[in-house]
């Protein structure tokens, strides 16, 4: 890539494919290695496992286990430990126009 860029463009990534294959079959010529790559990737997407897992270290465990949450905060977990949403929090927003004090609504 150029320098400062954060992209690349396709051109880019094809010379970067064939830079890369020499390397990873080395006892293929240019050619059949540049098809093997592409094989490897042909049909896949963007992985992204494991990118989003919670930290299980030192006393993070502890803070994000919802079987130990106690008072108010507990009603927002069900018995499997995910969260109700909207449905787990008591005192909705009551969005008809009328101010809190006012009984005649």
């Amino acid at each position: 890539r150029t320098k400062g860029a954060r992209t690349i463009t396709f051109a880019e990534f094809q010379q970067a494919m064939k830079e890369l294959c020499c390397k990873r079959f080395k006892g293929k010529s240019p050619e059949e290695a540049l098809q093997a790559v592409y094989s490897l990737i042909e049909g896949k997407e963007p992985g992204s496992a494991g990118a989003t897992k919670a930290s299980k270290v030192g006393g993070v465990e502890r803070l994000t286990d919802t079987s130990k949450y106690t008072g108010s905060h507990k009603e927002r977990f069900d018995e499997s430990g995910k969260g109700k949403g909207l449905a787990g929090r008591p005192d909705l927003t009551d969005n008809s126009g009328y101010v809190g004090a006012y009984k005649g609504a």
